[in-house]
């Protein structure tokens, strides 16, 4: 078969919905051609056509973005050059300017869309663009999403439910026992508006238990300030790391980690691979309950501990208990790699992928 990804960026561009682009082409790519169609994320006059990790890739010219979208009129000219050569078009969503591109195709039988989450904060984008997204919706074979809570609260896919799979995000398994408690909580990732890091600090100045917090990331400068005035003003043992890490830095600080905190506030964080992650170590969660995968992946009680979203006294709470019992962070951790071994293994899933692509 012949699969044409579609896509707004892709490695070495990172962010969660391009790991998994990165993850299906290459589980693929052995007996299948798979293509990448995406854009430039920072202004770039021409097109590349090159071969990551024996993948093709198109990167079209961009103009920047607009709204967190990429404007590019070249993504445009080579999905009309390209379509009709692939026997099937996967569409990762929300990504505006393929969702305009349901105008336009008519083929119903080769369209598979992977439903990543709606379009949260740019209301006006929203409504436009779920008029597209419906259009698409339609026109596809199968649409994939990574958790029955993100089909359920989908304003778009939920009204195609008899065409949905779910199909969560996979991982795979680590070989280190390298894995040791070194008695800090992290919090690791891209520091947007929705990841809740302003409500992690208020909750962790209110915690009554000396643990030290590990924060690892870069992103937007009023969160970035935010974090260094409160290590100037606080006594609590904080440590920021502000810089994009590699992945053995990561995996460094995941194993050797005693728990991790995912205090994201908005239904724009879907999923949250990074928790995977720490499963994978045998590292509890304490995670939001959004109405999104996010709960979906980390059980509360069972691999870790779910708080309301924005609630700074109940996030602090749950630090302090995740912090104080050991037993519990252990039997939570043992819960937590056994649930991503049965229910989070890429070799399972990447199985099913390709069982939806013969279907089609």
């Amino acid at each position: 078969m012949r699969i044409l990804q579609i896509n707004k960026y892709y490695w070495p561009d990172i962010g969660g919905v391009e790991t998994v682009v990165k993850q299906y082409a290459e589980a693929v790519k052995e007996d299948h051609k798979v293509s990448i169609l995406c854009v430039y994320k920072d202004f770039k006059l021409k097109t590349a056509i090159t071969e990551v990790n024996g993948v093709e890739v198109i990167r079209c010219s961009s103009f920047g973005t607009f709204f967190s979208m990429p404007v590019s009129i070249s993504f445009y000219f080579y999905f009309f050059k390209l379509y009709r050569k692939y026997d099937i078009l996967h569409f990762h969503e929300p990504f505006p300017l393929a969702s305009i591109l349901s105008i336009f195709i008519k083929r119903k039988n080769n369209i598979i869309i992977t439903w990543h989450s709606d379009i949260v904060k740019q209301k006006f984008l929203k409504n436009l663009m779920e008029i597209f997204q419906r259009n698409l919706c339609k026109k596809a074979s199968v649409i994939t999403t990574t958790s029955p809570n993100l089909l359920s609260f989908s304003n778009v896919i939920s009204r195609y439910g008899n065409k949905v799979e779910i199909l969560p995000l996979g991982i795979e398994p680590v070989k280190t026992k390298n894995i040791h408690d070194k008695g800090y909580m992290l919090c690791l990732g891209r520091l947007s508006y929705y990841k809740g890091i302003e409500v992690l600090l208020k909750a962790f100045e209110k915690t009554k238990l000396d643990i030290k917090l590990l924060l690892v990331g870069e992103g937007e400068r009023d969160i970035v300030e935010n974090i260094k005035s409160v290590m100037n003003k606080t006594n609590k043992d904080i440590q920021f790391i502000n810089r994009f890490v590699s992945n053995e830095e990561k995996q460094t600080y995941l194993r050797n980690c005693s728990f991790l905190v995912f205090p994201s506030i908005e239904p724009s964080e879907a999923f949250g691979i990074i928790q995977l992650e720490a499963m994978n170590y045998s590292k509890p969660v304490i995670n939001t309950n959004l109405p999104t995968g996010v709960p979906y992946v980390s059980v509360h009680n069972l691999t870790g501990i779910t708080v309301t979203p924005n609630n700074v006294n109940e996030l602090a709470n749950a630090i302090d208990l995740m912090s104080s019992n050991i037993e519990m962070r252990k039997k939570m951790g043992t819960n937590a790699l056994t649930r991503v071994q049965n229910m989070f293994s890429n070799k399972i899933l990447m199985k099913k992928l390709l069982d939806i692509y013969k279907q089609l």
